[in-house]
């Protein structure tokens, strides 16, 4: 990872710290542990721990090896538990070697909100969707306060009971719901109108993790679809539906139409949940900014450069 990335990455977790920080008050943040839902954006080992290692190039940047995640380094969750002092959350489904005292990660790579009628081996999908992820974290809370009362290793290695209504969670999912269309040769138009049902249900999770005494929420939205290689690959766009950085556009107002009506449901929970802290995060904007400024931030294939 080149230097001007690493600081473009940095910058945008002081910025969204900084808009954290703004949400809650002004008040100085002190979280003692993350609670992360979400998807390969954010998973650091649940599927690897489930269906098998992330094979490399996975984890050769930074780890020097496999590491659950499925990115040659570190994700943004990464830099997000680093800016409050934490460690990197291990995988809750990850039993070797795991310290949970800080908090977990209920993430794995290809999880939707809307549980897929299919399975792993068929579509590539997880099948620990967003309503699974969440009734382990319910089990987690609720198995961590029992198990800790025998006190020794287990004291040690798991969050003490105050910490999950002080903890921020986070979410990082969506992205999958939407390509999920695309395989079952949904039209744009049909894969717009499901939308509303999968942020039902995302809302839903939400205001379960509410009712769990989870008060401080951070919630990516999803990237550009149509910049991401495998969309690209397999449904291939007429020039014309392409823009100047190479992205098609059909993908991206669709993950744009997505985060408008995801925002609108953060602004209806935060009217539900007065007593919530939620914070949009955009991510959709900073990963657009740094694919269409590839050469600014040093983020490129230099063998490929030099083959161009």
């Amino acid at each position: 990872m080149s230097v001007k990335l690493i600081q473009f990455v940095r910058w945008l977790v002081i910025s969204t710290t900084l808009m954290q920080s703004t949400v809650i008050g002004g008040r100085e943040t002190n979280f003692r542990a993350i609670f992360n839902f979400g998807d390969s954006n954010s998973d650091t080992g649940g599927l690897s721990a489930a269906f098998g290692q992330a094979p490399p190039p996975n984890g050769i940047t930074f780890f020097h090896s496999p590491n659950g995640r499925f990115s040659d380094g570190r994700l943004i969750i990464d830099f997000i538990a680093k800016s409050f002092g934490l460690p990197y959350l291990n995988a809750y489904l990850d039993s070797v070697g795991s310290n949970f005292s800080h908090g977990a990660n209920f993430a794995t790579a290809g999880s939707t909100v809307r549980p897929q009628n299919t399975t792993k081996s068929q579509s590539g999908y997880s099948p620990i969707s967003l309503d699974v992820q969440f009734q382990q974290f319910r089990d987690f809370k609720t198995r961590s306060k029992f198990v800790r009362e025998r006190g020794g290793v287990f004291k040690e290695l798991l969050p003490k009971e105050e910490y999950f209504s002080g903890a921020l969670y986070t979410f990082d999912i969506g992205q999958n719901d939407l390509t999920a269309g695309y395989k079952l040769n949904f039209t744009t138009e049909q894969v717009k109108a499901y939308i509303p049902d999968v942020l039902g249900q995302f809302s839903r999770v939400i205001k379960g993790v509410h009712g769990e005494g989870g008060r401080t929420f951070w919630i990516h939205n999803t990237g550009p679809l149509g910049c991401l290689p495998y969309m690209l690959d397999r449904y291939p766009m007429s020039p014309a539906q392409m823009d100047e950085f190479g992205c098609a556009k059909p993908f991206n107002e669709v993950a744009q139409y997505f985060n408008k009506r995801l925002k609108e449901s953060v602004e209806k929970l935060r009217e539900e949940l007065p007593d919530a802290k939620i914070t949009y995060v955009d991510v959709y904007r900073v990963k657009y900014r740094l694919i269409s400024h590839a050469q600014k931030y040093e983020f490129w294939n230099e063998k490929v450069l030099r083959r161009g």
